[in-house]
């Protein structure tokens, strides 16, 4: 059932380039994992491969009209920042407030840095709270980790605050890399902020407010991640 449910979100999502190939609308079922799916280059790819891409909005999946096959075909650059823009906002986290100062903590990374939140103004700030059993926290990651790439030489300090303890934590990255500076047994950090959903995002500004918040992954969570760092970046 899991799987149904998700091959049914991805087509949604990319309903648009679906509709263009398609002579009248029609709902099907499909078993994601049971679908045939390949790249441009006509090499089949494997479910866990295509539904991050599809789920991260850079790729479309170009569904058969025997509902039993499809094609995963990037969006251009010149229309990937138009379609996020067309599609709905990230879900809001009730976590934290737009505009205001969340309130403080002090603690230590895994590799033993000391990390206080209040003395960090005059940077941007990304906090992620995660946990190592949470499918769309590990799908993300790898975005994740391309954001911190990007803004390498930036003032920004992307910090992800994990559920799990430290040997938990050193154990995972030992397989999946994640680029944040981690932070391990957040569960008192996310209980000081009433997280409850998993991944949750907020971007700090310079001024220590809140300029973007959302909970979940969606189509246009990391685009608007991207979008709110940059953003902030040239705020003063």
């Amino acid at each position: 059932m899991r799987s149904i449910i998700i091959i049914l979100l991805a087509i949604s999502w990319v309903a648009v380039g679906i509709a263009q190939e398609a002579t009248s609308p029609k709902t099907s079922v499909l078993d994601a994992k049971q679908i045939d799916v390949r790249d441009s280059s006509g090499k089949q790819m494997k479910f866990e491969e295509w539904s991050r891409l599809v789920v991260l909005g850079k790729y479309e999946l170009k569904v058969n009209q025997a509902g039993n096959g499809g094609t995963l075909q990037k969006v251009p650059d010149s229309l990937y920042k138009k379609k996020m823009m067309s599609m709905p906002y990230p879900g809001e986290s009730s976590s934290f407030v737009t505009g205001t100062v969340p309130e403080s903590f002090s603690t230590r990374t895994i590799a033993g840095k000391k990390v206080d939140l209040g003395r960090l103004k005059g940077k941007v700030v990304v906090l992620n709270f995660w946990f190592v059993n949470c499918p769309p926290c590990r799908q993300e990651i790898p975005e994740l980790n391309q954001l911190t790439r990007e803004f390498a030489n930036k003032e920004v300090v992307f910090l992800g605050i994990a559920l799990d303890d430290q040997a938990q934590l050193e154990e995972f990255i030992k397989g999946i890399p994640f680029d944040y500076q981690l932070i391990a047994s957040g569960s008192s950090i996310a209980s000081q902020y009433g997280v409850r959903a998993y991944p949750t995002h907020a971007v700090l500004g310079k001024d220590g407010k809140v300029v973007f918040q959302t909970k979940g992954l969606g189509p246009t969570t990391l685009f608007w991640l991207k979008e709110s760092i940059e953003k902030a970046l040239v705020t003063p």
